[in-house]
């Protein structure tokens, strides 16, 4: 049977986790979670898997609206994972993805996240260490990976009721963000802001990208602009960006498509 690994990523580190794990279990599948991702779900898959960053202590908005819509077959036999990514705390992202699969008639068996390079350019400045901090991380994927391929199962826990209300009230205010975006001189015109866009939330308006009210706050199109000229207010122009050494932009397209 076939293992499949959905993914949600910005800069391409919840991608490179989910590559990781699909060398590791063989014969898998890896689809992006993306605006127009299609919500049937295989049956009889021997792994299914969820691996997302995690946003305010919670899920994505994104993410969150697929475990709801995706149209489940039977469980069976297939094992349930979820791995997380995040810079600072893993919050309840695992007990919220729980909750919407059991909400599906679908079981968790397995939910553990991986703690990664800190990237929210709009709250702070990148750290200059990138080479050694995702060394590190994959160092520290082993075990995650190992226990996915052996299917290991854990308790996750309910998680917190506060966390799940700050989560609650805050992340569905990231639809607005980009409403605070500014595109300077430097813009190229090259599109990759539009293209990489999850929601389809970037238009290319004479040349120059023009942002709509459906924002993930995934920041994929300041990190990956070759020339970072888009930028959040007047914060994060003299801010370094981040995109996973191993994936780039074009990796993150060849799911997308």
């Amino acid at each position: 049977m076939k293992n499949r690994i959905y993914f949600f990523t910005g800069t391409g580190n919840s991608l490179h986790l989910a590559e990781k794990i699909g060398e590791r279990v063989g014969d898998c599948e890896l689809v992006s979670i993306r605006a127009n991702t299609d919500l049937s779900i295989p049956k009889d898959l021997d792994r299914l898997g969820f691996v997302f960053p995690v946003y305010f202590w919670g899920l994505p908005a994104i993410v969150s609206k697929f475990l709801t819509k995706a149209r489940f077959p039977a469980q069976g036999q297939t094992y349930v994972f979820v791995a997380p990514t995040f810079g600072g705390i893993i919050g309840n992202s695992v007990p919220q993805a729980k909750r919407l699969l059991s909400q599906q008639g679908i079981s968790l068996n397995y939910g553990a996240g991986l703690k990664m390079f800190k990237n929210a350019v709009t709250f702070y400045e990148m750290k200059e260490d990138v080479q050694e901090i995702t060394r590190k991380t994959d160092e520290k994927a082993v075990p995650l990976i190992e226990a996915i391929a052996e299917k290991k199962e854990n308790e996750t826990g309910k998680g917190f009721k506060f966390v799940d209300k700050l989560h609650g009230k805050n992340v569905p205010l990231f639809a607005e963000k980009a409403k605070s975006f500014n595109v300077s001189d430097d813009c190229l015109s090259c599109g990759i802001c539009a293209n990489i866009c999850p929601v389809q939330n970037i238009d290319m308006s004479e040349g120059k990208p023009t942002f709509g009210d459906k924002c993930e706050s995934c920041l994929a199109c300041l990190q990956h602009c070759p020339k970072r000229a888009i930028n959040d207010g007047d914060k994060t122009q003299k801010r370094r960006r981040y995109t996973h050494p191993d994936v780039g932009y074009s990796e993150i397209m060849k799911y997308a498509r």
